[in-house]
């Protein structure tokens, strides 16, 4: 890559349909300037929604989507290509064409020329829409997404049900495109000619990115056919690691952390010889064992909502699991000290204990308020949460970076509407 710089950073972005549906769930990504991405995922994974939110289509629900286009606004930057368009009856290839040239103010004839012999829209000129092929419309649709030489092209299972010549054709020129104008490409679902643009891939699962990988650092050659049938493989027996929301990360940090220490003391304690076997005879013991596996299932539901979404159900689970936490411990203190004085291992047990009461404290003090209110992010809204005054300031930034992003949408449909005022007018 020439450059580095960003085009497109998305920061918590998540989409809820009808107040209920998590389509997208806080999503972080950076895309940068030049790059082909594709995004694969099986179906109802998100991908499509992800491309129009990344194409100011779609507003999300809440979180930020910041461009740095040359041209300096996205309704002139960026390019989509639908999979489904539906035109009105009777509008002619010849008038919409006219009307992009127009809205646009697309003054390079050569590079009309150019488009127009590639996807053969001369001897469509003045053939009504409808009596176009369904094949032919998608390379119609893809001609519009370039006609204006956008910075950003988004490509939505473009490759389906067009011919393998003309596909080919296709390949050639958006290497060539992506070369020459260091245009950067998001590709939805890419057959195998496709993925030779592509330098990333970016996984969905359920709305979440399940996995981000490079393509120059995959063993190479890399086999499109092989590399998917491992990702859904992957997906399927869930052995993909989702990556944590960055302001959930000191939670989550914070909280291995404290794990660490108390794990250390937990294997030196299941470490003493035989003890494995007492387990199976003492309560005391058995408890205290059931200590550690509630700290196992609490990392789980901590990262469940780091990597989901931060909503009442998933808040529940972990102030539950905290809960039960705290409880078997005090269960377990009582049990060793009901231990005969001649036990085996109570002694062990009490030392054990007293090792990690930090770790308890931890759990009591300092995790258990931050859920005891479920003042976080429910149901993609912004509530205050109960976090560091550095993670509030995080939050702050945000919204300040969400309120200037609506004032240049607005800015930006200002201008539109002014502009197609002159037009009506003209």
């Amino acid at each position: 890559m020439e450059s580095t710089k960003p085009i497109v950073v998305l920061e918590n972005v998540t989409k809820i349909f009808n107040k209920k549906n998590w389509a997208i769930k806080k999503i972080n990504l950076k895309i940068t300037k030049g790059e082909a991405v594709a995004i694969i995922g099986p179906n109802s994974s998100g991908k499509t929604v992800l491309g129009r939110l990344i194409a100011s289509l779609i507003k999300p629900t809440s979180g930020i989507v910041e461009y740095n286009f040359t041209k300096g606004d996205a309704y002139t930057s960026i390019g989509f290509q639908f999979e489904h368009t539906n035109w009105p009856e009777g509008f002619k290839v010849r008038e919409i064409v006219n009307l992009y040239v127009k809205i646009f103010a697309i003054h390079d004839e050569a590079w009309l020329e150019k488009l127009s012999n590639l996807f053969d829209i001369n001897s469509r000129f003045d053939r009504t829409l409808n009596s176009c092929g369904s094949s032919w419309l998608k390379l119609f649709s893809l001609y519009l997404a370039l006609v204006h030489k956008p910075e950003l092209v988004i490509l939505d299972e473009v490759s389906n049900s067009i011919g393998l010549d003309m596909k080919q054709k296709v390949v050639e020129f958006l290497k060539w495109y992506k070369k020459e104008y260091k245009a950067t490409f998001i590709i939805i679902s890419p057959d195998e000619m496709l993925f030779e643009i592509c330098d990333q891939v970016i996984v969905l699962q359920n709305g979440l990115i399940a996995s981000e990988d490079e393509i120059s650092k995959l063993p190479q050659p890399v086999s499109y056919k092989a590399y998917i049938t491992e990702i859904m493989r992957a997906l399927e027996t869930e052995t993909v690691t989702l990556k944590p929301d960055p302001i959930f990360q000191p939670i989550l940090k914070n909280y291995l952390v404290a794990f660490e220490s108390f794990n250390e003391e937990y294997q030196k304690f299941m470490a003493i010889k035989n003890l494995q076997t007492a387990v199976e005879t003492s309560n005391s013991l058995t408890m205290l064992k059931n200590y550690w596996f509630h700290t196992e299932i609490l990392h789980q539901a901590l990262l469940k909502v780091a990597s989901t979404a931060l909503d009442k159900k998933n808040i529940d689970e972990v102030r539950y699991e905290i809960k039960a936490l705290l409880k078997t411990l005090n269960k377990a203190t009582k049990l060793v000290k009901k231990e005969p004085t001649d036990f085996k291992y109570r002694k062990a047990e009490l030392k054990f204990i007293d090792k990690i009461i930090t770790f308890n404290k931890y759990i009591k003090a300092d995790l258990y308020p931050i859920f005891k209110s479920s003042k976080l992010l429910i149901d993609g809204n912004e509530v205050t949460a109960e976090l560091s005054n550095k993670e509030q300031a995080k939050l702050k930034t945000m919204k300040k970076k969400y309120i200037q992003e609506e004032i240049k949408l607005m800015k930006l449909e200002e201008r539109h509407l002014k502009k197609q005022a002159r037009h009506n007018q003209s």
